[in-house]
């Protein structure tokens, strides 16, 4: 059983690894930092598939499971760590991704002077105690990479939900469920190397999420779009140090009244030129592409992007995402009277909103009822 279980996961692992190899394919844009990404998670489950090959060579957990255990924390820790510097390599900014990198070596490098410690005292693999020194070094470093992960993960979301007016896109949510998934298999894990029968149900387990998240993973490359690394860019300019988050960020975080007292007010020259430009853009229909961003925004329009949020808190006393969003409702309500004959997906699509979900959302919010509903009552 133990066998069959090793050599499902060795192919299962070659088969991945091609899947992500061949990945480049799939993607519409390169991006350097997707893949890093790519490459990262290749190696890791190359090296899985060679720790299977061994374990099914020499009989490791077979033999003893102390020693099958020994071999599966040398080797899942540098794997986890890298899918968790993937993941990151994606949602944070250069320097903490260093940061982190260098906490990750050290924890690994701690893990081995407990194994070569261990090792030197019983002059076998099974190292008897320095064993648990081993796991609880894994445990901390998963537990480390999990919580940086969704600091970052909850800042990128804080940044776009200011920076864009779109709803998360699908896929998006299935990544991070994904996430989360492979987050709980590898808490797990530390426990469940002890024991080879609760291998027998975590294994197959982690597998069938590891390839939801690999399929996630080739899906965010196939959507990724060269606008988000204007936001990247953006945020990365707004972090001068680990410490700080971006502007747009701390203007989130702040009320709005405390971001117009920080920023100097617009002359009325100023705000009319704006309004009227904006005006310009909105019958020009450029809602309609569901990508804006205030970064895109700002260059269509040839206007400096803190101008644009000075202009929306200071004279409209609202947001980008608020006000795209009422620009985009009004359209679709236009539109749902001019052309009663179009369905939802269609009216979602030409009016810029990124997905009929999104539709129907705001509609409950603004008039208590479904686009359906809302139709027989106004036709």
């Amino acid at each position: 059983m133990l066998y069959l279980l090793q050599f499902a996961c060795l192919i299962f692992m070659f088969i991945c690894a091609f899947f992500i190899a061949v990945t480049r394919l799939h993607v519409r844009w390169i991006n350097r930092r997707y893949e890093w990404s790519r490459w990262m998670i290749f190696a890791a489950l190359l090296f899985m598939a060679v720790h299977f090959f061994l374990q099914m060579y020499f009989g490791f957990r077979a033999t003893d499971e102390d020693v099958g255990a020994v071999i599966n924390v040398l080797v899942y820790l540098p794997c986890f760590t890298l899918f968790s510097m993937a993941i990151y390599n994606i949602e944070a900014t250069h320097t903490k991704r260093r940061k982190m990198n260098l906490i990750c070596a050290a924890v690994y490098a701690a893990m081995l002077a407990a194994f070569a410690v261990g090792y030197s005292f019983s002059g076998s693999l099974n190292i008897g105690a320095w064993l648990y020194v081993m796991l609880a070094l894994f445990f901390g470093n998963i537990v480390y990479c999990i919580y940086m992960i969704i600091i970052e993960m909850n800042k990128r979301k804080k940044l776009l939900e200011t920076m864009t007016a779109t709803d998360m896109l699908p896929f998006i949510r299935y990544a991070h469920a994904s996430i989360a998934m492979l987050s709980l298999i590898a808490i797990s894990m530390p426990f469940a190397i002890l024991s080879t029968k609760s291998l027998y149900i975590i294994g197959p387990v982690g597998l069938l999420v590891l390839l939801f998240f690999i399929v996630n993973f080739v899906a965010f490359g196939n959507c990724y779009v060269p606008t988000e690394e204007l936001l990247d860019r953006e945020r990365g300019n707004g972090e001068t140090d680990d410490d700080e988050q971006t502007t747009a960020e701390n203007c989130a975080s702040q009320s709005a009244a405390d971001c117009e007292q920080s920023a100097q007010r617009l002359s009325a020259e100023r705000s009319a030129f704006i309004q009227a430009a904006l005006d310009k853009w909105c019958a020009d229909m450029g809602y309609k592409d569901s990508s804006v961003n205030m970064l895109t925004l700002s260059h269509s329009l040839d206007i400096n992007k803190n101008e644009l949020s000075q202009f929306f808190s200071q004279c409209q006393n609202t947001t980008f995402r608020i006000w795209l969003s009422e620009i985009r409702f009004n359209a679709a309500k236009k539109m749902m009277k001019e052309f009663p004959d179009y369905n939802n997906d269609i009216i979602s699509a030409e009016c810029g909103f990124s997905s009929r979900s999104y539709l129907y959302r705001i509609f409950k919010e603004k008039e208590g009822c479904t686009p359906v509903e809302w139709r027989a009552k106004n036709s």
